[in-house]
Parts: C-alpha cells; structure tokens; sequence
C-alpha cells in the first residue's frame, strides 16, 4: 500500500504538466512574446489573427473588436492580460449555457 502511495505521489507532477492550465497559463505562456507574464494588446491581437486564419478568414482582425475585448477583460485596468484574468474569461465563457 505504501508503494502504490509513493507511486501516486511521484507521479502527480507529470500529470499536472500534462494537463493544460485551467488558468489560462498555458495560453498566456504560447503567447507572452516579450515575457512580462500578462499579455498586452498586440500580442492579444497575434492571437484573435492565428484564429482567424485557422479558420480561414483573410479579412484581418477589426482593432475595434480588439479593444473591446481587451476593455471587457482587463479587470484591473493595467494594459494587460494575466494568467487571473485569462481564467476568469475561461470561467465566464465555459459558465455560459450552450444553445440547442
């Protein structure tokens, strides 16, 4: 019984780095490109064009959608994202009921 506890015990960090941050951690590490832990406009704006193109869309990323995202998710007002408030969207948006 002991083994199988150590076992467990050992083996758990492996499985948290397996998993994706459930606090926007991972996402907020992919796309911090100057590494100041929170993610500004420009790097917000990287984002929503990688999206966009994924999905096909050419058209460019309107700045207007960009900073009304950026307005609606920076609650501390500080100019950039962080891994609280990269969670807090994830939150709200997986809290939302999904349409029949």
């Amino acid at each position: 019984m002991m083994m199988v506890a150590a076992a467990l015990v050992l083996a758990a960090p492996a499985v948290q780095a397996a998993e994706p941050a459930k606090n926007g951690g991972d996402m907020l590490a992919k796309a911090d490109a100057n590494g100041d832990g929170k993610l500004d406009k420009a790097e917000v704006t990287k984002l929503f064009e990688a999206r966009a193109a994924k999905q096909g869309d050419t058209a460019g990323v309107d700045p207007a959608k960009v900073d009304a995202f950026f307005q609606k998710a920076d609650a501390n007002g500080d100019g950039g994202l962080d891994a609280t408030e990269l969670a807090a969207l994830r939150a709200a948006r997986e809290a939302k009921p999904t349409a029949e």
